[in-house]
């Protein structure tokens, strides 16, 4: 009688067992992971976008759609990601805009000298047309644009002395881009460009290689630049964006909703992230003061004569740029002031 028992139990158990396998089976489809890839670091409004883009992926897709981040640079740089996105290597990753344009020569158009006036310019250019025209010239290099986060307005730090005018950047060595557009700029804005890449430029500055660097000023707080410069001046010289771009392999083999839900997540992710930066940007003077950093902005005197002396970069540019595409651009900005 008890082995019957048990027979009975170890047999009921194995019903229960089928049961509970073929009832949940035609459910249990796993969510697809976009793998995305940034050098931001967790402390940056950029890397908190696609935090935020993780959060929202899952909830609007009914969790058939998710997102894992690959930060601290572990899939390479801004050329390495781009590659890797274009082959299909890599899902996602958030690249820099001046970056792009070297395989879309349009992409500098937003980072001309003193193109924008304030966020508000930014924002009606990325999410307007001409914004959503440059991410259609991504097709063709098998790249597809999800949304626009961002570096932000450009200003620098240094350990010689505020930047008032022109005239105080005159012999100042001032780390740039490893790009032509940025130092141009630099040098008609009236300072040295040195090129040289983010990995050095730090130690560069500490170890007096550079007076100063070329990077956004709200950015860093974050990356506690307190720690070694002196001034921190907020000349806007450009606006530096983050474009989020996907492999177009990928992309095509999502289903249609799934393609509008993918690029509506991401954008609403990184507009939020635009305004946070924007805010923290407006925000982070006395935190650096507090700190020990000097902190200026620019007299709307000094921004004009800076505007005017870098005006010779959209000549060297325009053809490079496409001089449909730089008037439209400018038109564009003209009928929102």
């Amino acid at each position: 009688m008890k082995t019957r028992r048990v027979l009975k139990k170890v047999l009921w158990g194995s019903l229960c067992l089928i049961f509970l396998v073929s009832f949940s089976a035609p459910g249990a489809v796993a969510a697809k992971k976009i793998r995305v890839a940034t050098v931001a670091l967790p402390t940056t409004t950029i890397y908190q976008s696609l935090v935020k883009w993780q959060s929202l992926l899952p909830e609007r897709s009914g969790g058939k759609l998710e997102v894992k981040i690959l930060g601290r640079g572990v899939m390479g740089g801004d050329r390495e990601m781009i590659e890797g996105c274009r082959l299909g290597t890599l899902d996602t990753a958030i690249v820099s805009g001046s970056v792009l344009g070297n395989i879309v020569p349009q992409y500098f158009m937003v980072a001309m000298p003193y193109l924008f006036n304030n966020h508000e310019e930014v924002n009606a250019f990325l999410d307007g047309p001409i914004g959503e025209k440059l991410f259609k010239l991504l097709e063709p290099k098998d790249l597809v644009g999800l949304g626009w986060a961002c570096w932000a307005f450009r200003g620098i730090w240094n350990n010689v002395r505020p930047i008032t005018k022109p005239e105080d950047l005159k012999g100042l060595k001032i780390r740039t881009l490893e790009t032509p557009l940025d130092m141009s700029t630099m040098t008609f804005m009236g300072g040295i460009a040195t090129p040289m890449a983010w990995s050095e430029c730090l130690l560069g500055l500490r170890q007096g290689t550079v007076d100063g660097i070329s990077t956004t000023y709200g950015l860093g707080y974050p990356l506690k630049l307190y720690d070694i410069a002196k001034y921190a001046t907020r000349t806007k010289h450009y606006y530096e964006t983050a474009p989020l771009i996907m492999s177009k392999k990928l992309f095509d083999k999502l289903s249609p909703e799934e393609q509008k839900i993918v690029k509506k997540t991401a954008s609403d992710a990184l507009l939020w992230a635009r305004k946070q930066q924007a805010e923290f940007d407006d925000k982070a003077k006395p935190l650096l003061e507090a700190k020990g950093v000097k902190v200026n902005s620019l007299s709307p005197a000094a921004f004009a004569a800076f505007r005017n002396r870098t005006k010779t970069v959209y000549q060297q540019f325009r053809f490079k740029v496409g001089p449909e595409f730089m008037d439209e651009a400018l038109n564009f900005i003209k009928s929102r002031r």
